[in-house]
Parts: C-alpha cells; sequence; structure tokens
C-alpha cells in the first residue's frame, strides 16, 4: 500500500505500532484499494482490531498504551500521511495520533455506517 500521495507506506507506520493498531491501520488504509475485499468488510476488520486493542488496554491498564521507544517514528510517519484530517485514513490517524479510542471507533462507526447506508440504496 505505498499509493498514498506523501509518499509514505502502510508499512512505515505500522510495524511500530501494537498489533492489533497496525492491523486496524492497515485495514482503514486499504480500504477501498483491495479488489478482493469490500470497503465495508475493511472496516468491521480495522473496528474489531481497534476495539480489541481498546480492551487489551483496559484490561492490563496500559496508560501509556501509544508510547514506545520507536513512538518518534511513527507519530512522524502518521502526521505526514494524515495531511487535512478530511479523508477517512486522515481522520483514523489523528484520531490515533491523539490516543482516543473512542474517537478511532467512532471514525469508523461513521464510516460503516455511511458504507451501509450505501449499500441500502
Amino acid at each position: 500500500y505505498n499509493a498514498h500521495p506523501s509518499g509514505i507506506e502502510c508499512i512505515e507506520i505500522i510495524e511500530h505500532l501494537p498489533t492489533n493498531l497496525g492491523n486496524a491501520v492497515k485495514y482503514v488504509w486499504r480500504c477501498g484499494l483491495k479488489t478482493s475485499e469490500t470497503p465495508l468488510r475493511d472496516l468491521q476488520s480495522a473496528r474489531w482490531y481497534t476495539e480489541r486493542e481498546y480492551r487489551r488496554a483496559a484490561i492490563f491498564e496500559l496508560d501509556d498504551w501509544l508510547h514506545s521507544k520507536t513512538d518518534i517514528v511513527w507519530r512522524a510517519f502518521a502526521r505526514q500521511v494524515a495531511g487535512d484530517g478530511v479523508g477517512l485514513l486522515d481522520r483514523y490517524l489523528k484520531a490515533l495520533l491523539g490516543g482516543s479510542f473512542h474517537l478511532m471507533l467512532r471514525v469508523l462507526d461513521e464510516a460503516i455506517e455511511e458504507l451501509e447506508e450505501e449499500v441500502r440504496r
């Protein structure tokens, strides 16, 4: 997934994140790009991984769930990719940068709702 205008590849961000969040970012990133999966399926998978990481952080009381020695790396890449914050990937990465599971889930829920509405039409 290297078609982003920033020139940054998905792997450059996700390799520095916890596995669940890396998978969630990957599914949001590829949403609508991979023909073997539907955008709705990608978003549902991203939501599942985000929710799983939220529960993991809560169970183990991981207050610093996003801080590691590679924190500066993924944050720098994510800020470049997030751009103006308008697109789905932009909004999800901004919520991730802000450390808000609730906002990350809301971004995904809104996108899923929009896709489900399109399918109903």
